[in-house]
């Protein structure tokens, strides 16, 4: 009768861990997984938004502070301040064609999309975009715009 009292203690302790640590797996499963939605769902913000010239939603996804990287100009600016210079920027260099050439993941999480843009004043360039995740949110922490020769 112990042998018995004993074996069935021992079989409800391992199941009992097994169980805690399948939910402890399931939550980090999920967490996991809704970073990478937030990070999608940022990155399909920032293409939408330069294929049609929507510049409050593309600086609305910023981080602060985010670094900018434009032809002429390259700095680590604050949120508000980033708002400001990629405003200037993109209404003299209004979206004519946009298209991604690659999407992928890099180290330590975050992610990137490289894009060209054609603009209505026929201007070529290459964007690089990094997207990170900082307290849980997902970020442009970095853009750069490559003027491409003609």
């Amino acid at each position: 009768m112990q042998y018995i009292n004993k074996y069935h203690s021992n079989f409800g302790l391992r199941a009992t861990t097994k169980i805690i640590l399948l939910f402890a797996f399931l939550i980090f499963s999920f967490e996991s997984d809704a970073q990478n939605t937030t990070i999608k769902s940022v990155k399909a913000q920032c293409i939408r938004a330069l294929k049609s010239n929507d510049i409050e939603s593309f600086v609305s996804t910023f981080s602060n502070p985010v670094d900018i990287s434009l032809p002429d100009n390259e700095n680590s600016y604050s949120k508000t301040q980033a708002k400001v210079v990629m405003k200037g920027f993109l209404k003299n260099n209004k979206t004519k064609a946009f298209k991604v050439k690659q999407s992928g993941k890099s180290t330590g999480g975050s992610e990137f999309v490289i894009a060209n843009l054609s603009t209505v004043n026929n201007k070529k360039y290459q964007i690089y975009i990094l997207f990170t995740i900082s307290d849980g949110n997902a970020n442009v922490h970095m853009v750069e715009f490559e003027l491409l020769d003609e």
